[in-house]
């Protein structure tokens, strides 16, 4: 290798290695491939076969192998539907139910199972120093610069992203080969691994089960990023860099969709701080960390356009009323009593966007929404406008029936996308935010002009 060319690239950190193989779209993994049993009671059945991860039909670990020895177990196995442990090197990996049973000669008869809840290889009570993990189907960001060194070369990338705050700090790299296995998610659909991630503690070692919180957090987080539901993966508990435990149970992923988003493609600034803020509000208190959840669940379900534009502008009206009452009602106490119910809801619209220096009118780029809007009696702006189609969506008498098929499909889509760019001023402005985002209801041609700054701070 040239001493040169590795001298240059020294001060460069190493990027977080591949810790689960997975170069195409939705491909088997295989945990453990061996003898193992599955017990229930006192009942045990040893099997020689492999445990997998699998993405379809639905995701998860998966059992399957032979039986050892014929024994009365089998019979009695085949009959009941009872919940098993699967036992793998004496430790449990998971708990399961079996889905299939073929009778045959002992080598000819086949089980199968699927693991219902956690599902874990090794010991997980052990404290380990670090935990790596897997991001599948995460949004591009270009980061913070990474090396990759072979025997033959060192390559380089804009690829990491960290977030930190006071206990914890999380690297996030992006796989080498991005662009491809991107490429081939978008041609196969479903899942696959993008990034690499490493979780470190600065008050000392780390616990399986102290660190679900954080990962909670960091999956949430990572899905108002995205704007399509993302969870960490395949997370390993690391000591002395030997795998201790490895963690396959099955988290929330939505399968690949290409969706808009708001942070911008080139740049990271101010995304640790919003990490900090996020931090904050979570560990405030169960009541507001349920708001961060709901919300943001509100959100990708409407972003991922659940139920179509109709379906999708419903639940974005639901994200803003909890906005309304969490920010406007509860924190800053805006308005207050049986007020703050009986306002309509385009009314809580202007409230909710009088905080963030939002204009009421409709974006100069939504032409269907305004025409809408022009020829509607008692429409006198956005909220106005996107609450109108909301009600005539949700209200089923025969005269609304009438007005929602007279309202053109763009004017819905329209109505759909500010909505969708008022929540996530909300969220960015309840967090603090203070740097420029994608503005999705821009009239700019070219994505990167459409990266406004925030309007609180114009």
């Amino acid at each position: 290798m040239n001493k040169e060319l590795f001298d240059m690239h020294k001060d460069f950190p190493d990027a977080i290695s591949d810790s689960v193989k997975m170069i195409e779209a939705n491909s088997v993994l295989i945990i453990y491939e061996g003898e193992y049993s599955i017990k229930s009671g006192t009942d045990e059945i040893k099997i020689n076969g492999k445990i997998t991860y699998e993405w379809f039909a639905n995701s998860g670990a998966y059992f399957y192998g032979n039986p050892i020895a014929d024994n009365e177990e089998l019979i009695d196995a085949s009959k009941h539907h009872n919940t098993y442990s699967v036992i793998v090197e004496g430790l449990e990996f998971g708990q399961g139910f079996i889905t299939y049973f073929e009778f045959g000669h002992l080598t000819e008869t086949k089980i199968k199972g699927t693991i219902s809840q956690h599902a874990i290889l090794g010991d997980k009570s052990i404290s380990v120093e670090k935990i790596r993990f897997s991001l599948p189907n995460l949004r591009e960001f270009h980061g913070l610069p990474v090396k990759r060194v072979t025997e033959k070369e060192i390559s380089t990338s804009m690829g990491r992203l960290v977030l930190e705050d006071e206990n914890y700090k999380i690297i996030i790299d992006k796989c080498f080969d991005y662009k491809k296995r991107k490429e081939n998610l978008e041609e196969k659909g479903g899942y696959i691994i993008l990034y690499n991630g490493e979780l470190t503690s600065k008050k000392g070692t780390l616990n399986h089960t102290d660190t679900r919180d954080i990962f909670h957090c960091l999956d949430t987080f990572l899905t108002f990023l995205n704007g399509r539901r993302t969870s960490a993966l395949f997370k390993q508990g690391i000591f002395e860099e030997q795998v201790v435990w490895t963690d396959y149970t099955d988290y929330f992923i939505d399968t690949y969709k290409a969706v808009q988003t708001w942070p911008q493609r080139h740049s990271i600034a101010h995304l640790n701080d919003l990490w900090k803020h996020f931090r904050v509000i979570w560990n405030n208190n169960p009541e507001d960390k349920n708001f961060l959840t709901s919300l943001i669940h509100w959100y990708v379900e409407a972003n991922g356009h659940a139920g179509f534009s109709e379906g999708s502008i419903i639940l974005a009206q639901t994200a803003l009323e909890l906005v309304y009452n969490w920010w406007i009602v509860e924190n800053k106490k805006i308005i207050l009593g049986k007020d703050s119910e009986n306002i309509s809801a385009s009314n809580k619209i202007r409230l909710l966007i009088s905080q963030l220096n939002v204009a009421r009118s409709i974006p100069v780029a939504f032409t269907e929404l305004q025409k809408f809007k022009d020829t509607t009696d008692n429409v006198v702006d956005s909220p106005d406008s996107i609450v109108y189609i909301r009600n005539a969506i949700v209200h089923s008498q025969e005269e609304k029936r009438k007005k929602l098929s007279a309202i053109d499909y763009k004017a819905k889509y329209e109505a759909l996308q500010v909505y969708l760019w008022y929540i996530e001023l909300t969220l960015l402005c309840i967090l603090d935010y203070n740097g420029e985002y994608f503005n999705r209801c821009s009239k700019e041609i070219y994505a990167i002009e459409a990266e406004q700054q925030v309007p609180w701070k114009k």
